[in-house]
């Protein structure tokens, strides 16, 4: 299971016409750097999808087009026998959303005023 250290809220993206919150997190121990998107349900926030990144800070600490730094691990991560991955990504997912306000601004860019 992954902890999350550190989250903030990046922006809403627009994805296949869909409006996604991009939220960038920090895990432990190493601290590797996530893009966390969410998309509002009828019961909340969901988790649509986790891109970890794999850019080399010594020869990446720019956008380079030769390759793509974050590759998707959402399949990765939360996929398990019986449902222990949807339970890992729904535990991934509450995690980022209580950490750093994440929620409080997924509320004010997605006009749920808090509810």
């Amino acid at each position: 299971m992954l902890t999350v250290r550190q989250a903030s809220f990046r922006g809403i993206r627009d994805s296949g016409g869909r409006r996604l919150a991009e939220v960038e997190v920090r895990t432990g121990p190493g601290n590797q750097a996530l893009l966390a998107y969410f998309r509002e349900g009828p019961k909340g926030y969901q988790l649509v999808r986790v891109l970890a990144n794999d850019a080399d800070t010594e020869t990446d600490w720019f956008d380079n087009a030769q390759h793509e730094a974050f590759r998707d691990v959402t399949m990765q991560w939360f996929h398990g026998p019986s449902h222990a991955g949807g339970d890992d990504r729904n535990a991934f997912a509450e995690q980022v959303l209580d950490t750093g306000g994440v929620r409080a601004d997924l509320d004010l860019h997605f006009g749920r005023g808090g509810r």
